[in-house]
């Protein structure tokens, strides 16, 4: 393994700015935006790739309920294993009624870099 090798992976994101005033990331960062870009792509929205994306932006207006989380976890694992960069290691899809939002975190290792990280997805629903 390639443990503490930095530099494996590059990314230009305008969501990174946001947070530290760069344009840049890499390695793990870099992974966690392709990531994110992908669960939050809507599936069938991606030029010749139709399978691509999940159906979550789909979802949000919906009831949160258990329909729901479990299309959230299906479609996280489905993400999780098209990325050759990862593995999942544990998934937990936690709701909270109060606030009406899904957080679903993923224990992933990064199987280049031999990094083990968490990944915190926030879904709000639009719904009561």
């Amino acid at each position: 393994m390639l443990k503490g090798m930095k530099g494996l992976y590059k990314a230009f994101s305008s969501w990174e700015y946001q947070r530290s005033k760069t344009f840049s990331g890499s390695d793990v960062e870099a992974v966690k935006l392709d990531l994110l870009n992908h669960i939050f792509t809507l599936k069938g929205t991606r030029v010749m790739m139709p399978e691509f994306g999940t159906r979550i932006k789909s979802i949000v207006f919906d009831p949160m309920d258990q329909i729901s989380l479990d299309i959230i976890e299906e479609d996280l694992r489905v993400v999780f294993k098209f990325d050759p960069r990862v593995k999942l290691l544990n998934l937990r899809v936690t709701p909270d009624e109060v606030t009406n939002t899904v957080t679903a975190t993923a224990k992933l290792l990064y199987v280049e870099l031999d990094i083990v990280d968490n990944l915190d997805i926030h879904i709000t629903f639009e719904n009561g």
